[in-house]
């Protein structure tokens, strides 16, 4: 019959073989990739503070009875600007969270419980026999099952499956703004690039002279900031995308991957 130490060996080493087999699995470093990824949050986040100055921009080049339209429109933009940004704080936070709950050594206690499991002895005449020998390496295996990779696999799979339509939902609601960002930016940009085509056309006297060329020079530089918001405008919906691409990618992968686990 094999002795209680050999047995102790086998039951510990079978716990750690099979808790080490499954290793560092590329999704996890995947999701911790896409949780680190805040290029897209970023954007928009400067995006959107723009929209909230396009008013003080734009004010010197309204009429009155655009500047009243537009008074209105900026403070309904600054009442929902906090809104706006507690989603984008909502999505940073998921993210962290997803990132934590992906590191490599987030459920990793191989260490501690090998510990553990080698400084148990038996000791019939102070009430350890043999029977709670075995008992404590059952518990302790259990919690290396509990606390291993398959488990971190599980839990993962289940907040990135119940967290992917939500967060769909929220980077739509960005991309939607990021639309209206766009638009806003080419109704500002229309109003100076109009206004300003208009006082070059009528500076034809040679004391307007001067300010027709100043007036050129603005008009030049601010077709050019304009054109490059547009881009940025147009990157950052693609990088919202991509964002929601990538984890409805992940979360199909892992919940594949840990509702085949064993």
């Amino acid at each position: 019959m094999t002795s209680l130490p050999s047995r102790l060996c086998l039951v510990f080493s079978l716990t750690f073989t099979l808790a080490g087999c499954a290793g560092t699995r590329p999704e996890l470093a995947q999701v911790r990739a896409l949780a680190a990824e805040g290029s897209a949050l970023n954007a928009f986040s400067e995006l959107s503070q723009r929209h909230l100055d396009s008013y003080r921009r734009s004010r010197p080049y309204l009429s009155p009875q655009q500047d009243t339209q537009a008074r209105l429109l900026a403070a309904q933009t600054r009442a929902a600007h906090a809104d706006v940004a507690a989603i984008v704080q909502a999505i940073r936070l998921y993210l962290q969270a997803l990132g934590q709950l992906a590191r490599d050594d987030a459920f990793d206690l191989r260490k501690e419980l090998s510990s553990a499991g080698s400084a148990l002895r038996a000791w019939p005449d102070n009430g350890i026999d043999d029977r709670h020998v075995t008992a404590y390496a059952a518990l302790l295996g259990q919690l290396s099952r509990l606390a291993g990779r398959s488990s971190q696999q599980i839990q993962l799979a289940q907040v990135l499956h119940d967290g992917d339509a939500p967060l769909q939902a929220l980077l739509e609601a960005l991309d939607g703004l990021l639309r209206l960002y766009d638009k806003s930016g080419d109704n500002e940009r229309d109003i100076v690039l109009g206004l300003l085509e208009v006082e070059i056309a009528y500076a034809d006297t040679p004391q307007q002279r001067l300010p027709a060329v100043l007036a050129s020079s603005v008009r030049q530089d601010k077709s050019e900031e304009y054109r490059l918001y547009g881009l940025r405008h147009t990157l950052a919906r693609k990088q919202l995308s991509q964002l929601a691409r990538e984890h409805g990618r992940l979360a199909m992968a892992i919940t594949d991957t840990a509702g085949a686990a064993p």
